[in-house]
């Protein structure tokens, strides 16, 4: 029974520990639209890698503040006016993994290639060129073990101002093969590899395109906004 109440107790008490920790009122910034208006953007939610809340409000800095909508970390909200309507838009951004190339190799192919970090620079890559000047200032940048058993691994070297990543797929011990190479933070020249049904590897160029989609859209009245007056943000 002690357990019980103890176990309820923790279960009613966590709600409002979490309003507590996460309610907050911090101005982001604001920008103009036309007709000498701005949108003012507040964080009324801050809840760190659970997310945050952002208020955006519709104002003329003197005679009106209205509340006309809010976001969160994975959306942007765009205002749009025609005439006396406000056009308000919440938007969500994602990536599309688009396939450039595919090149099939088979695995006695592969596992006759055998290179270090170092010699592995001087082979031509599956994709495109080898754009890496330098064999210095290098350490990994990543490693991991894909589904079919083997590892993608990249190297990063930092030659003169440019970093650049070499990309290999390997079994760390009968081969390490250049796949090609990746500019951090880039969209595209991002690689993947799968062992097919023929027992071949299928080795893809993959580059990630910006995807925008309309998820909430509300229209106010300016007019209305402004009768209503000046509110008090994040009440």
């Amino acid at each position: 029974m002690t357990t019980r109440i103890l176990i309820l107790l923790i279960v009613i008490s966590f709600p409002s520990c979490l309003t507590m920790d996460t309610k907050c009122c911090d101005f982001i910034d604001s920008y103009s639209i036309p007709n000498s208006l701005y949108v003012e953007k507040y964080r009324t939610f801050c809840a760190g890698v659970f997310g945050e809340t952002i208020d955006c409000y519709l104002t003329d800095s003197t005679s009106f503040r209205q509340l006309i909508g809010s976001y969160d970390e994975h959306q942007s909200l765009k205002v749009k006016q025609d005439g006396n309507k406000m056009e308000v838009y919440n938007l969500e951004s994602s990536s599309i993994p688009d396939t450039l190339e595919k090149r099939t190799i088979s695995k006695a192919e592969l596992f006759a290639k055998h290179f270090s970090d170092s010699s592995c620079l001087t082979a031509i890559p599956i994709f495109g060129k080898n754009t890496i000047t330098c064999d210095s200032d290098y350490y990994p940048a990543s490693s991991y073990k894909t589904d079919d058993g083997y590892y993608m691994t990249e190297v990063q070297y930092k030659c003169g101002n440019d970093y650049l990543n070499a990309a290999y797929y390997t079994d760390s011990l009968k081969f390490r093969v250049f796949i090609g190479v990746y500019s951090p933070g880039s969209f595209s020249n991002n690689y993947s590899v799968k062992l097919n049904s023929n027992n071949n590897f299928d080795f893809f160029n993959i580059e990630y395109k910006n995807k925008v989609d309309t998820i909430k859209h509300e229209t106010y009245l300016l007019t209305k906004l402004k009768k209503r007056g000046m509110v008090k943000v994040c009440r």
